[in-house]
């Protein structure tokens, strides 16, 4: 099939490289911001691609109208079907390991894991009951460890299960045997390497999975969407200020202490490096369901080790790469 992204010119090979939009064009693309002075477009994707993302420096993948997750060499090569899932809630959320050798997607009610060795699936959950969403609660993560070792699936709509079909899970991409299961956990996100993997319950009491130590609690934090930084010494998140907006936060994950670098109105963050972070502004909106902010339009980058902030080119990121970088901690 033909591929739904389009490049002008190679990909620099090591470079930093982002899928997202630039101010006052809706047209998503691969941007090359190595010198972040001079960046550039690269490739654009047609409307018709789908929550693209990074396989690796040289290859994305994107969905389809049609419901199939699909990969692309940047290079010009032609599109490949990698699966076809069932459209429905939550169905259609992926993720790959940092070496895009495997792969990980929702079907339904089904969590599979795509290696060399076929398409299996890890679990079937209960089924999400119809219900409304809580913003700064409820969550969908899907994604591999730092290491590749470990794929988790943490989330709040397929409740009610335990163990095998727990609505929080980590499994070994090996065999895909289930190491760790729980429930009651939101807001997940892995960091650092060797694999660890930090979530929260609905209190913000926040716990580590470690595969050597096993779970510990960490502090208390009501992060919401954490990201982390491509060599994992960084967590970034959203957190519900007291004036109806939202503020950015940075947990550190080697001092587990945690800092609040921006002024009220930042939501979406996004690691662009490991030390740039993308993130968009947004103002209180009365009117606005369930009250919740809405964007003002501006989008911001923030400088972790310069503590400091500037007006973004870009209007939304996607993805970035490389996701993982050494050394991790």
């Amino acid at each position: 099939m033909a591929s739904a992204v389009h490049c002008d010119s190679a990909v620099p090979a090591g470079d930093n490289l982002v899928i997202g939009t630039v101010v006052g064009d809706p047209t998503v693309v691969v941007r090359d911001i190595q010198d972040p002075a001079h960046s550039r477009n690269l490739c654009t994707f047609d409307t018709t691609a789908l929550s693209p993302q990074f396989v690796s420096g040289t290859t994305i993948a994107y969905e389809t109208p049609s419901s199939q997750i699909v990969s692309s060499d940047l290079a010009g090569g032609r599109a490949v079907v990698l699966a076809t899932y069932t459209a429905g809630f939550d169905s259609g959320q992926y993720a790959f390991s940092p070496d895009g050798r495997s792969m990980t997607y929702l079907d339904t009610n089904a969590w599979h894991l795509v290696t060399s060795s076929g398409n299996r699936v890890l679990s079937t959950l209960p089924a999400a009951p119809g219900r409304g969403i809580s913003v700064n609660q409820d969550d969908s993560f899907l994604g591999f460890s730092p290491d590749g070792l470990y794929v988790g699936y943490f989330q709040t709509f397929h409740v009610g299960g335990t163990g095998q079909t727990a609505p929080g899970q980590i499994r070994k991409v090996s065999d895909g045997t289930l190491v760790y299961s729980t429930s009651g956990a939101t807001m997940a996100v892995w960091a650092s390497v060797p694999s660890r993997l930090f979530f929260r319950d609905s209190s913000g009491n926040v716990k580590r999975w470690d595969p050597s130590t096993g779970v510990s609690a960490m502090t208390t934090l009501m992060w919401v969407r954490p990201k982390a930084s491509p060599d994992g010494r960084w967590i970034a998140y959203s957190f519900p200020a007291s004036t109806g907006v939202n503020g950015i936060g940075f947990y550190s994950v080697q001092a587990n202490s945690v800092s609040s670098t921006t002024p009220p109105g930042r939501s979406g963050v996004r690691f662009l490096s490991n030390d740039l972070v993308f993130y968009a502004g947004e103002k209180a909106c009365s009117t606005c369901f369930g009250a919740q902010p809405t964007p003002t339009g501006v989008t911001y980058i923030y400088s972790i080790t310069g503590a400091s902030e500037i007006t973004s080119r870009l209007a939304a990121v996607y993805d970035a790469w490389p996701r993982v970088t050494a050394p991790g901690l």
